[in-house]
């Protein structure tokens, strides 16, 4: 075969691939619309082999105070006079995260804010139904982080509610006492920061139309 074949058979080759990729250029390259170019959602593949787009991030709505200003519990003074200064030894009794409530809208009446283990001071909640988010944050050990809080009457020491998270993060707890003194224990190791938002439905507070209060 001459040289001059081969080129010419290369040549062909080429040209045939050419239009090809113009052809199927649709399946290579971005449509665009609009004059944009179009978003590639990236995509999972599951266990069964199927593959499954990856869900749209839902938004979420933003916590409301009507013209109220959070109650911040700080830390009690002195220990003395409290029924009951130690956290439950088997926090893991009370169980994981509860499951947040449908309405994401909220009113964030107080919060509880710190680093160290110790008692809050004395807190009366007056809505019937109001929740706890816990956020704890560990950097220099995480893998050693432990926060434990415990919910008490003021009144015998019994708890009320517990919560334990390892390492880091977030979790809720949903509460239904109201109308009496309470108080938190808190253990800490390891973390670095806490905080814990008191929250209750838009409707509790209408009704109500009380915020927190707080015992000297």
């Amino acid at each position: 075969m001459e040289r001059g074949d081969l080129i010419t058979i290369a040549a062909g080759i080429i040209l045939v691939v050419f239009i090809a990729l113009v052809v199927k250029g649709g399946d290579i390259l971005p449509s665009r619309e609009g004059g944009q170019e179009a978003t590639l959602v990236p995509e999972t593949i599951s266990a069964a082999g199927t593959v499954v787009p990856t869900p749209t991030p839902v938004p979420v709505q933003p916590t409301i105070n009507p013209g109220i200003v959070p109650v911040h519990i700080t830390y009690a003074r002195s220990p003395l006079g409290y029924p009951n200064i130690r956290i439950p030894d088997k926090m893991e009794t009370f169980g994981g995260s509860d499951i947040p409530w449908r309405d994401p809208v909220v009113v964030r009446f107080a919060e509880f804010q710190g680093a160290r283990g110790g008692l809050s001071q004395a807190f009366t909640v007056p809505y019937q139904l109001w929740g706890m988010n816990i956020t704890v944050e560990a950097w220099n050990k995480p893998q050693y982080a432990r926060f434990g809080m415990a919910l008490c009457s003021a009144e015998d020491g019994s708890v009320l509610e517990g919560m334990e998270i390892l390492k880091r993060g977030t979790t809720f707890r949903s509460v239904q006492v109201s109308g009496k003194p309470m108080y938190l224990i808190i253990s800490t190791e390891n973390v670095d920061r806490f905080r814990i938002d008191f929250i209750t439905p838009p409707g509790y507070f209408n009704a109500t139309q009380k915020t927190v209060l707080l015992k000297p």
